[in-house]
């Protein structure tokens, strides 16, 4: 359906509904608010509108009439002459009586279930509609897998696979908490980012790599090649030399996006002159989007080699974010590889790491940086041999073969353990691809449905038939193979005789026999009650079941942060609970803290971290350590940098997960004391604001404040959320001086003139190096003399600005 049809009677039904013109600004939503983003584009497109007092009142809730009525207007339903639509059985406004019918003609609502118009919109309620939008209630009804929220029990029968497909799909998640809370009523900012999700996953509507749609702009668009030849940002205008030498004058809105290879830059005051640029205009021929296809002296092209095809002279790069970019070669590629006397083309394989040089978007010269670094390829299998230590992919229609490391990791939806035999032919597979070897292969698109849980009821192990009764109470039979693996709280080379009557057994079937089978004598979850007198503990487990459990008289505590008694132990506190013939026998307490790293040892894997006191501490990465890193699928301890925050889980004395956390790192903008909020320019584009809650802190210059009263706008600041949820804004150290030397493109210090000597600074990997005016510089265009100034934390400079 093309969904740029109905942009214009919607908004004139929405400023019916809402009483306020849908395409005007709103003055209670600041540019800095969370949904700004969202509450427009949405607004532009009719279907949320203001108030007659020209506020939009982001945090009122939204009713369940309302929620359909916009449901209705981002899919572009509406009612022809000839439409003969359903009649409902529950009372309806008359405002929304056609959009409801509407609903139920297109199965967005069901005449059998109850709705209440009047009503506020839960959390729940709006997650079922949301699934229905993109079509995936046939997955909802599967009943496949459970929501992972700590409060999924909370949530109704009618709604939980529901959430599970929303939460799948991207469309609505939980809290920090982990927390879903499924009776909240929604608001109008919330549901307008719910639906804006929606939207991009509708045909018709979505940018692809600045591919822009019509209903990008709700009209036609138009595009201009040529060369910048004058910019003018308090005009908001630029002058455009096409290719037959003529000049055109073109005007923006003044809020413009610029592309530059995968660097999104805003406004055009971005634009040089002599870039070569291809220019969007929208229906009413302001510019609406531009992309720099080459600039001179930047390079932007660097990535892993994905492809070469010499006979098409066609080179495929892929960058850190997995997008692909091709490019036509030059006939005579200048080549340059360390330790190769005379390099070309020839020599490149696929999973090099390179830099291109690049000039009207053909390559001219490659460096090779890496030779076979990391590369990830998803693909159809075609052919997976354990034997030979083979896989093949048919990738984008080319059939690609790769090796198997020895230790290949496996991933499948549905399997706490995978191996190379849950993969399948015909499955869809992302491999990890290192050094020519395949070290991850990651399942998608398939979920296993053969595991499952159930309780020992009887072992024959002569025959090998091991008898299971489940959750209801029903007996389950099955063969157990001779090959397979039998896993008791850990150890591998258990015997299926080793198995007794009442144990808790996960399972995985085989052409319905056993083919793995493994148990643990520990539960974890949410203490829901304990009775210490009566010596008994309820348990709520992640599913949402609670049990109850007798404790030993001599039950053990432990933690890492001190608790040791049973009288030390809340309500809420999460734990492992190990059980000997169902008593708890240990109470193992989960317990986080944040740390800063100060050294990666990976010959130990172990990292050495300090805490926020300067004590400092040990974290070894054993294997039954979680390790997570934003962004890498299969994180190793190499893939741990000094200088990083992390978030270490204890269950009891034991280190459970280690995560490394993403701090916010940038320049406040606005400081709005009365809401306690600020707002802050992150080094990396992105605007975000905070919310100074009651446990936070603020440290500037070695002392704590409990306000944000100190902060002052300009101030470059470093954020990070704790285990409770508040946060810790440290406010940056800056140094100005005068660079002593020139710096190259791969210097990780610069050193500023201090007197007769040089101070040395340490650059973080991702510092932000601009200008003061804001533009993007490269390390080689510092030069000794040059003034600048520092922004630095613990010793390591996140911000460089040149002042000249």
């Amino acid at each position: 359906m093309q969904k740029f049809l109905f942009v214009g009677l919607v908004a004139l039904l929405s400023v019916f509904l809402w009483g306020g013109a849908a395409l005007a600004g709103f003055s209670d939503v600041p540019d800095s608010h969370w949904a700004a983003a969202n509450i427009e584009k949405l607004s532009e497109l009719g279907v949320v509108g203001g108030y007659s007092d020209g506020t939009f009142r982001p945090d009122h809730s939204v009713s369940q009439a309302e929620a359909v009525c916009m449901a209705v207007r981002v899919m572009g339903f509406q009612a022809s002459l000839s439409d003969n639509l359903p009649q409902v059985s529950f009372s309806v406004p008359e405002w929304a009586n056609e959009e409801v019918r509407l609903a139920i003609k297109h199965g967005l609502l069901k005449n059998n279930e109850q709705f209440s118009a009047y009503s506020g919109a839960s959390r729940a309620w709006v997650a079922r509609l949301l699934v229905r939008m993109i079509g995936k209630e046939d997955e909802a009804e599967e009943g496949l897998l459970l929501p992972n929220f700590v409060d999924s029990y909370k949530i109704p029968d009618w709604a939980v696979y529901y959430v599970r497909v929303a939460q799948d799909n991207d469309l609505i998640t939980g809290y920090e908490d982990n927390s879903f809370r499924p009776d909240k009523e929604v608001s109008r900012a919330e549901m307008v980012t719910f639906l804006s999700r929606v939207w991009e996953q509708l045909p018709d509507g979505t940018t692809d790599n600045g591919n822009i749609t019509d209903t990008d702009t709700g009209g036609d668009l138009a595009t201009i090649n040529g060369t910048v030849v004058k910019v003018y940002p308090e005009s908001n205008a630029l002058i455009i030399e096409e290719a037959g030498g003529s000049l055109k004058t073109l005007y923006s809105t003044g809020d413009n996006s610029v592309l530059m290879g995968e660097n999104e830059l805003q406004g055009i005051e971005a634009l040089l002159p002599g870039d070569q640029v291809e220019v969007v205009l929208d229906a009413s021929g302001r510019v609406f989007r531009v992309l720099i296809n080459y600039r001179e002296g930047f390079s932007f092209l660097e990535g892993v080699v994905y492809d070469l095809d010499l006979e098409a002279d066609l080179l495929t790069i892929q960058s850190d974010n997995n997008r692909l970019s091709s490019y036509r070669l030059v006939d005579y590629v200048d080549v340059l590889a360390e330790g190769v006397r005379f390099p070309s083309v020839e020599d490149i394989r696929v999973g090099d790491k390179v830099k291109l040089d690049v000039e009207d978007n053909v390559v001219t010269g490659i460096e090779i940086l890496e030779m076979a670094s990391k590369l990830s390829v998803t693909g159809e299998v075609l052919i997976l041999s354990s034997e030979k230590n083979l896989i093949n992919l048919e990738v984008d229609g080319r059939i690609k073969v790769y090796s198997l490391s020895p230790n290949v990791r496996v991933s499948v939806p549905g399997l706490d353990n995978a191996f190379l035999s849950d993969i399948n032919e015909g499955d869809t597979v992302t491999a990890e691809i290192e050094s020519g070897e395949a070290v991850a292969l990651e399942v998608s698109g398939r979920q296993v449905e053969d595991t499952y849980t159930a309780t020992v009821y009887a072992v024959d192990t002569a025959n090998r038939i091991l008898t299971l009764k489940d959750r209801d109470d029903k007996y389950l039979v099955y063969e157990v193979l001779e090959e397979a693996r039998v896993d008791i709280n850990g150890a591998e080379d258990s015997e299926l005789q080793d198995l007794e009557k009442d144990m808790e057994v996960k399972f995985r079937l085989l052409d319905g026999d056993i083919i793995y089978i493994e148990t643990d004598n520990s539960l974890e979850g949410i203490i829901s009650s304990l009775d210490e007198k009566g010596l008994l503990l309820v348990l709520q487990r992640d599913s949402g079941a609670r049990e109850t459990y007798i404790l030993n008289n001599d039950v053990d505590v432990d933690s890492e942060d001190g608790r040791e008694e049973l009288d030390d132990i809340e309500r809420g506190d999460y734990a492992r609970v190990v059980l000997e013939n169902n008593r708890v026998t240990e109470i193992n307490l989960r317990s986080r803290f944040t740390y800063r790293v100060e050294r990666v040892r990976e010959v130990y894997d172990r990292i050495e971290v300090v805490d926020e006191e300067g004590d400092s501490h040990r974290l070894y990465l054993k294997n039954e350590v979680d390790l997570m890193v934003p962004g890498i699928a299969y994180p190793d301890i190499d893939d741990v940098r000094v200088g990083d925050l992390v978030l270490a889980t204890y269950m009891g004395q034991d280190l459970d997960a280690v995560e490394v956390l993403e701090p916010l790192r940038g320049r406040i903008t606005a400081v709005d004391d009365e809401q306690e909020k600020t707002t802050i320019k992150c080094f990396d584009g992105e605007t975000v604001t905070v919310s100074f809650t009651a446990g936070s802190v603020l440290n500037i210059d070695g002392r704590k404040y409990d306000s944000l009263s100190k902060l002052k706008t300009g101030d470059r600041v470093e954020v990070v959320e704790d285990v409770e949820g508040d946060f810790i804004f440290t406010v940056m150290e800056e140094v100005s001086g005068e660079l002593a030397v020139n710096a190259d493109d791969d210097d990780d210090e610069v050193y500023l003139e201090d007197g007769y000597s040089w101070e040395d600074y340490n650059l973080d990997e991702e510092i932000y190096l601009h200008d003061a005016d804001g533009f993007v510089v490269k390390m080689d265009e510092l030069k000794a003399g040059d003034e600048v100034s520092l922004y630095m934390l613990r010793e390591m400079v996140y911000e460089l600005e040149l002042q000249n």
